[in-house]
């Protein structure tokens, strides 16, 4: 059976939806990536998920945060759709996880204020070539199984009484200070062509309406 391609979807989207997903794709990148373990209140995933696809940030990985996926989507307003959400299996184990990210050459780097002697700051971070960011739980932070696995430990600086801030302002100001440096300094890769494909596709479908109706239709035309 010959697939369906986004080339046979074209033309039931308008000029201006294909300029937009074209444009998007072009700034997209898997060089940083975002894990969140144990975020157990909806509407902070979401918050993470709207920053990470107005950064250009496509990758999510998820420990023991899937049940918030499919809540809260006026906090994400309607991100969950353009980002890829990489949720670690059940019977997984956390090691197993971690090292199956690492295997795609990425470094992991820990969000902590609370090791202040271990970690360093966010305006002194060095960002390797490929990484993951990983936020905690809202009350606990990482747990310290998870901050065992990484690389590097980074803080946002901080001046007043509190001692951190909530995870969904903490994303964001780590992710946009990084990203917005690294691409100022064009240090970020854009995605594969294979990739920009795929993401297409998926993205095409999802704007389409009963996408799903049209493309068994198109398969049956291609038997």
């Amino acid at each position: 059976m010959n697939k369906i391609t986004y080339k046979d979807l074209k033309k039931y989207l308008s000029e201006n939806r294909m300029e937009r997903i074209d444009k998007i794709l072009e700034s997209r990148t898997r060089d940083i990536c975002v894990l969140l373990e144990n975020i157990y209140q909806p509407h902070n995933f979401n918050a993470v998920l709207r920053t990470c696809d107005n950064l250009g940030i496509q990758d999510i990985y998820c420990i023991n945060s899937e049940k918030n996926t499919k809540t809260a989507k006026s906090v994400s307003l309607g991100a969950e759709k353009w980002i890829t959400i990489k949720e670690k299996a059940k019977g997984e184990t956390v090691e197993n996880f971690l090292k199956k990210i690492k295997k795609k050459g990425y470094e992991l780097v820990g969000t902590s204020p609370h090791i202040h002697r271990k970690t360093e700051s966010i305006t002194k971070f060095k960002a390797p070539k490929k990484f993951v960011i990983a936020f905690g739980n809202e009350e606990k932070g990482l747990s310290n199984q998870l901050i065992k696995h990484c690389d590097k430990l980074i803080n946002i600086p901080m001046y007043g009484f509190s001692e951190s801030y909530n995870i969904s302002v903490t994303c964001a100001i780590t992710l946009s200070l990084i990203s917005i440096k690294l691409r100022e300094k064009k240090k970020i890769s854009p995605l594969s062509n294979k990739d920009k494909g795929l993401l297409k596709l998926e993205w095409y479908k999802k704007s389409i309406k009963n996408s799903n109706l049209i493309i068994k239709r198109l398969e049956k035309e291609k038997e």
